[in-house]
Parts: C-alpha cells; structure tokens; sequence
C-alpha cells in the first residue's frame, strides 16, 4: 500500500507571497489627499484672478459686465481723449 505523501501547511502571509501591511491603503489616501489639494488651490487662484466679466456665472450677466466695463470712463480720466461724437 502507497504511503500518503504529508500534507504542506504555509501561512497566509507565505501563500500570498507577501506581507499585509496595509500600504496600498496608505498610498491611496495620501495620493487623494494631494489630488484634492492641488484642485482645490487650481480653483481658488483661479477665482482670484478672474475679472469681473469672467466672475458673472450666466450669459446675460457677461453681456451686462461687458456693457458696463464698455461704458465705464477710464481709469486715469486725465489722460483719457474724448470721443468725437
């Protein structure tokens, strides 16, 4: 009669050829973390440095923005010429 051959018993860690050390959750939460970061200092010098026909969210309030700022006198009105109308 054939001797049965002795079963191998390994751990999880060796049977999955590594360690579970969580670092995959690490790198996900700080790479997160700087993506949610790096968008949200994009957005708000963004808005700083918009004028103020860019900063009308519709398209009847650009249209009066730049109306205005068509109308509105220069700002050094010393040195503006008069239109000849």
């Amino acid at each position: 009669m054939p001797t049965p051959e002795p079963q191998t018993r390994i751990d999880q860690a060796d049977a999955k050829a590594g360690s579970r050390e969580g670092v995959v959750r690490w790198v996900l939460l700080i790479s997160l973390t700087l993506a949610i970061l790096a968008m949200t200092l994009i957005w708000v010098t963004g808005a700083l440095t918009q004028d103020n026909v860019e900063s009308q969210g519709t398209a009847t309030g650009r249209v009066e923005a730049e109306a205005e700022a068509r109308d509105a006198p220069p700002a050094d009105s010393a040195a503006a010429v008069p239109s000849p109308d």
